[in-house]
């Protein structure tokens, strides 16, 4: 009885105690404060620039992070944050942050301070006006071929001099370059690395080494779709990598079949595959988020290029029986229409001078073709076969075809410029400010 006592007695000092602590402690309802010096509100800045912050925060507590982060009117992250541990109580706040995103549209966004104590966190924001990058082109790049297993890159210098930016050793399959990121890419079928290459300077940033399989190959193209790179694999598969290198995307496996283009839409990823038993060719549309395979349809012709038009249109250039066609995908209901039938030869590559022209080069010359009047006519006669690439920014057309680069005014095709060339070229890029 006494030792029951004594038990229940000491229970009681306990919860005592504890009671006495709870009553005495009190929880951290104070928030952290922050007045911010710099920028002020209503600051200008080219893309480009650096923003000088400096802000002041206290707090009752110790502080644990402070953060600066640019967001846009819905505080969404638009560039990557600045975040520090305080070594002191109130804290001055100060540095630079760069706006490097030369795809950033321009327009209103807030700079966004954080500050917590481990239990409470505050925000204070400023607003400024950010002015975007206006597109300019910077040069062309080529590739070229002088002898086995040797692929030469050269940019055209501000006095008109080609100048040599990278070797590759190995074998190759194409070349991609993202102009916003000032990387080129270049990669071969089986043997060489996925690479790529800081522009101007060569230097290598990162690479990615081919998986084997059992045909012996492994990259099949490349295409940059801002602001990914997306890699089509003999497995039947489309892979997407990020300006790292990380990989990012992976859709699902199109058995037996192997892609040779993509493009992505406003939901897919869409690719021409080509089946490895039958030669039977498809179109086949992933989820741009998940990878998930949702369509496939069969085609008669051999695609030549795929050109995002709208939503989840595209415009598929394809030839068959020594003649072209030009036909309109829609991903959104798996359906192809045929635009315009070309009898006067095969197509050979497109570039989109904006969302309404297109160039064509093929084998009975380079044409225009409008999407609006579904109509295709002759630009120059005399580009056979040439490589392709345009500059809406200053409306000019770029080709190339043997040892020659010519440049001619759009819409009225005339010669603007011709360049010699090093040596036969196999890919032209053109490199801009963003």
């Amino acid at each position: 009885m006494i030792k029951n006592r004594t038990v229940y007695l000491l229970f009681l000092f306990v919860l005592a105690l504890a009671g006495f602590g709870s009553c005495d402690s009190k929880d951290d309802t104070e928030y952290p404060k922050i007045i911010i010096n710099q920028p002020l509100a209503g600051s200008s800045y080219e893309n480009g620039d650096t923003i000088v912050f400096n802000a002041l925060i206290s707090d009752n507590s110790q502080l644990n992070s402070v953060e600066v982060l640019l967001v846009d009117q819905d505080n969404k992250p638009v560039l990557a944050n600045i975040s520090i541990v305080p070594t002191a109580n109130p804290f001055t706040f100060h540095g630079e942050y760069i706006i490097n995103d030369p795809m950033l549209p321009g327009g209103t966004y807030q700079l966004r301070f954080k500050a917590s104590d481990g239990v409470n966190s505050a925000n204070q924001f400023v607003e400024i006006q950010v002015h975007e990058l206006e597109r300019q082109l910077l040069y062309p790049l080529i590739v070229t071929h002088p002898n086995s297993g040797n692929w030469l890159v050269y940019s055209l210098t501000n006095n008109n001099a080609w100048k040599e930016t990278y070797s590759h050793k190995g074998d190759y399959i194409g070349s991609e370059v993202n102009s916003s990121a000032s990387l080129l890419y270049i990669c071969g079928i089986y043997q060489s690395d996925l690479s790529a290459i800081h522009l101007p300077d060569g230097v290598l940033r990162w690479n990615v080494k081919p998986e084997i399989y059992e045909s012996g190959r492994w990259f099949e193209s490349l295409n940059f779709s801002y602001p990914y790179l997306y890699v089509c694999c003999a497995n039947g598969s489309i892979r997407g990598y990020n300006n790292i290198g990380a990989e990012i995307y992976r859709s699902e496996k199109y058995t037996n079949s192997v892609p040779n283009l993509s493009v992505t839409t406003q939901n897919f990823v869409i690719g021409s595959f080509k089946d490895a038993f039958s030669n039977d060719s498809f179109l086949v549309a992933f989820h741009n988020e998940g990878g998930k395979m949702i369509y496939n349809k069969f085609i008669q012709d051999e695609v030549v290029d795929l050109i995002h038009v709208e939503n989840d249109k595209v415009l598929v250039f394809s030839n068959s029986s020594g003649h072209g066609v030009i036909s309109l995908y829609d991903g959104a209901d798996n359906s192809m229409s045929v635009l315009h039938p070309f009898n006067d030869g095969t197509f050979r590559e497109v570039s989109a001078m904006d969302k309404g022209n297109y160039l064509v080069s093929g084998s009975t010359g380079l044409f225009w073709y409008r999407l609006n009047d579904n109509s295709l006519t002759p630009f120059v006669p005399a580009e056979i076969n040439s490589l392709l690439e345009c500059d809406n920014t200053s409306q000019l057309i770029f080709t190339c075809s043997g040892k020659t680069m010519n440049v001619y005014n759009f819409p009225d095709a005339t010669l603007a410029e011709s360049f010699p060339l090093p040596d036969t070229v196999i890919d032209l890029h053109l490199v801009f400010n963003k």
